[in-house]
Parts: structure tokens; sequence; C-alpha cells
């Protein structure tokens, strides 16, 4: 994770917003070594808030892996999924 100290003299925040979109990388906002934050993209941030989404249903982690070692041809074609 990145860590910047913002200060006073430093708020440069679109450019740092910018950084932390194109590097996808988590930024630690520090000020006066005392506040803290931490800045994600949101694509970062709807990517963590959708795995702790499916974290808490029971079970949904022994289906992925279920679902991840399933061979292809045993896998429903999605044309004939039923929603």
């Amino acid at each position: 994770m990145n860590h910047i100290d913002l200060t006073e003299k430093n708020p440069n925040l679109a450019e740092l917003i910018d950084k932390v979109n194109q590097s996808q990388q988590a930024t630690l906002i520090t000020i006066n070594h005392q506040r803290q934050a931490v800045l994600v993209s949101v694509e970062a941030w709807k990517a963590l808030q959708e795995t702790l989404y499916l974290s808490s249903i029971p079970g949904i982690k022994a289906d992925l892996i279920e679902g991840k070692n399933t061979p292809w041809e045993d896998c429903v074609p999605l044309n004939e999924v039923e929603w």
C-alpha cells in the first residue's frame, strides 16, 4: 500500500486520485501523522464490496470452488440456462 502524508501545503488531491486510478493500488493518506484514511479507486472499492458480500453467503466458497473445478463439458451452455 502506498503511503502519502498530506499537509496543508500539499493538497493536490486530483493528481492523487488520478494516480490511484491508474495504478489500481490503495494509498494510505495521513494528515499530521495522526488522522489516516485509505484511498482506493471506485473499481477497487466495488470489487472489495462484492468480495465481502459473497463471503457473507454461507457455503459460497465451496460453491465457487466446485464451479471452478467443474469441467467445461459438464457445464450447461449459457443459452440453455433458465434465469
